[in-house]
């Protein structure tokens, strides 16, 4: 694979993370690779090495995107109890 035409893809359904190709159609090439851990390796050594805490996009519609970093266990189960408690008020919501 040459490097210029490598992408970073999602899959819906799976959830993993690929290298691949992307096709003229819009599909992945059968020619790919998961790498779900690297980059979430990847994004850790990020946030260690910029000394960052969080880190926000720009909206989409509605949705406030934002992602999470902390090595501190207190913080991080405060983080997902928040995170569970709004999982819970969804599921409600539906």
């Amino acid at each position: 694979m040459a490097y210029e035409n490598l992408k970073l893809a999602n899959a819906a359904i799976s959830g993993d993370i690929y290298l691949t190709r992307i096709l003229k159609n819009g599909v992945m090439s059968d020619n790919r690779r998961i790498i779900t851990n690297e980059c979430l390796a990847a994004t850790a050594e990020w946030f260690l090495a910029n000394d960052k805490s969080c880190k926000n996009w720009e909206a989409i519609g509605d949705v406030h995107p934002h992602l999470f970093f902390t090595g501190d266990l207190n913080k991080a189960e405060r983080i997902k109890a928040i995170l569970e408690e709004d999982e819970d008020i969804l599921e409600v919501e539906k």
